[in-house]
């Protein structure tokens, strides 16, 4: 099953058969924080309009979100796939609207007041905010696991175990944390993906 995920990653258009092999490997147990919601939420209003934010609240079963409270993990893949779906046409397919979801929402996530204290704590250090990355992915996530390996000063590979978001958003996301601390010329590049596990190298100036 887990190849299966592989192709559908490295494919064009399977993007949404992705989120959905997801959204059937997910248990109850596996949730998210309320903060990671929200910030999906205002991606959408910020890259799509009103009525796309209330297609896709919709579309996550949910009422609405507090930040530190928990909500099922297969409720943001809802929503990921409706954002995806009514933004692929402006953005270049619904890859690349994921990736600037998963972009968009870590940089309202680190505008939230826990996000803020994390900048803080990172003093706006790219290299810190990465080390960090472990900590965000616990504090938000009940799911998986992040570590990071360093390739040199300004580069390194992030590895991410068991987790259910879409490897788009992932790259999205870790782009999003470099960029808020100042990082300059930031990239990421998948390396590798098979099942909920990927590799994600990166490096910025």
């Amino acid at each position: 099953m887990s190849m299966q995920a592989v192709s559908l990653m490295e494919s064009p258009g399977d993007w949404e058969r992705d989120l959905v092999w997801r959204m059937a490997q997910a248990r109850e147990e596996d949730t998210a924080r309320g903060v990671l919601f929200k910030g999906a939420l205002e991606a959408v209003r910020r890259l799509g309009d009103e009525s796309a934010v209330r297609g896709c609240l919709e579309a996550s079963g949910e009422e609405g979100f507090v930040d530190v409270f928990s909500y099922p993990i297969r409720s943001l893949l809802r929503m990921l796939a409706c954002a995806a779906r009514q933004l692929g046409p402006r953005y270049g397919g619904g890859e690349a609207a994921l990736r600037e979801l998963g972009r968009r929402a870590n940089a309202d996530y680190l505008a939230s007041p826990l996000g803020r204290v994390v900048k803080v704590l990172t003093h706006g250090s790219p290299r810190r905010m990465m080390e960090s990355a472990p900590d965000i992915h616990r504090q938000t996530m009940s799911f998986g696991a992040l570590s990071v390996e360093w390739t040199g000063l300004s580069s390194g590979r992030v590895v991410r175990r068991g987790d259910f978001l879409p490897a788009a958003c992932q790259e999205g996301a870790l782009e999003g944390l470099l960029r808020a601390t100042g990082g300059r010329r930031v990239w990421v590049k998948r390396e590798w993906v098979d099942g909920l596990d990927g590799g994600f190298a990166f490096a910025w100036e």
